[in-house]
């Protein structure tokens, strides 16, 4: 026996009252489990998810690493490589820094990300590439709950059904920047809360491209609090439609505003509103090169700021918007 048992654990061993033996089992077996890390670590050339995802010991993928991370801990990428799709149930930020793709291949009837998080978790994803593999019903993101989302740095494409689902069950926060959404078979962006809860969703800097349905969809029909989008400096090109915010009676008051922005080479409108509740704003903005340039049906909005360019649309003397006020 070590000298530090003969000073520390006989003692406890005597006041057991029980063979040493077995007391030593009960004190080993109140011994703590290991602490998970604040800070884990993927590599796909030496990651191995049974390791303890430190930088010396990286895991394999992203689901092993988040399960043995901190509330509120970060995941880092160490080099280039696929990890595998994630449900994230925390706070938590996945981050590649620039070493190469740090890719999700997602497969037939799956989702490359998950997001079933506490109504007051944060959970930051960049320099990602969530990829479907072209057959199935595979969505790139489907966030559910949680306090908010940032996604930056991201390509999210090739999907047979939606690209991002921001679709929170309560009052959340969605921040896109920097990002590609393209050649998804359904919706590039749904933005469609469930709930009472207030939701804003603030998007910068996106490429929207070839979209078979709609670009971005902000739909309030779902919900019966607040739904606020802006999108700043974005490309929506060769959707379906472009833009598209909807609502209906006594449902969420929706609304898009849409700044330095170009809906462009849309199937059908390149911004559209539709239902009594929804509105859309227009500043500093082109719309071009689309079937319609733009509709608005059942009682919605469409506001302009009256310096937007609307030309080479099919609808070549397209009405006026109303001007903002």
């Amino acid at each position: 026996m070590s000298k530090h048992m003969s000073l520390i654990g006989l003692p406890l061993l005597f006041a057991c009252g029980l063979p040493a033996a077995f007391c030593l089992g009960l004190c080993l077996a109140a011994a703590p489990a290991q602490a998970q890390l604040s800070r884990t670590f993927v590599s796909a050339a030496t990651g191995n998810d049974a390791n303890n995802c430190d930088r010396a010991t990286p895991c394999r993928t992203f689901q092993g690493a988040h399960d043995k991370t901190d509330e509120q801990g970060e995941v880092t990428v160490l080099d280039p490589g696929h990890y595998g799709p994630v449900v994230i149930t925390k706070s938590i930020s996945i981050v590649n820094g620039g070493g190469g793709e740090a890719g999700i291949l997602v497969s037939a009837g799956a989702t490359g990300v998950t997001i079933d998080a506490p109504a007051a978790a944060f959970v930051n994803l960049r320099g990602l590439a969530i990829q479907g593999i072209g057959f199935g019903g595979s969505t790139g993101l489907v966030f559910n709950s949680g306090q908010a989302l940032s996604l930056t740095n991201c390509v999210v494409r090739d999907h047979t059904a939606d690209g991002i689902e921001f679709m929170p069950t309560g009052s959340s926060r969605l921040a896109l920047a920097n990002t590609l959404v393209a050649d998804n078979a359904g919706f590039g962006i749904v933005v469609q809360p469930r709930g009472a809860g207030a939701v804003q969703a603030e998007l910068d800097r996106l490429e929207i491209h070839n979209n078979t349905s709609v670009g971005l969809f902000v739909n309030g029909e779902d919900s019966t609090g607040t739904v606020d989008a802006i999108v700043r400096e974005s490309v929506a090109a060769n959707n379906g439609y472009g833009l598209f915010v909807n609502s209906t009676a006594e449902r969420a008051p929706t609304s898009l505003t849409m700044v330095r922005t170009v809906a462009a080479d849309s199937r059908g409108n390149g911004i559209v509103a539709t239902g009594p509740t929804a509105t859309l704003r227009v500043g500093a903005s082109t719309i071009t090169g689309n079937s319609t340039s733009w509709a608005v049906r059942g009682g919605a909005v469409v506001q302009s700021f009256g310096d937007d360019e609307i030309a080479g649309n099919g609808d070549r003397h397209p009405a006026p918007m109303a001007r903002g006020k």
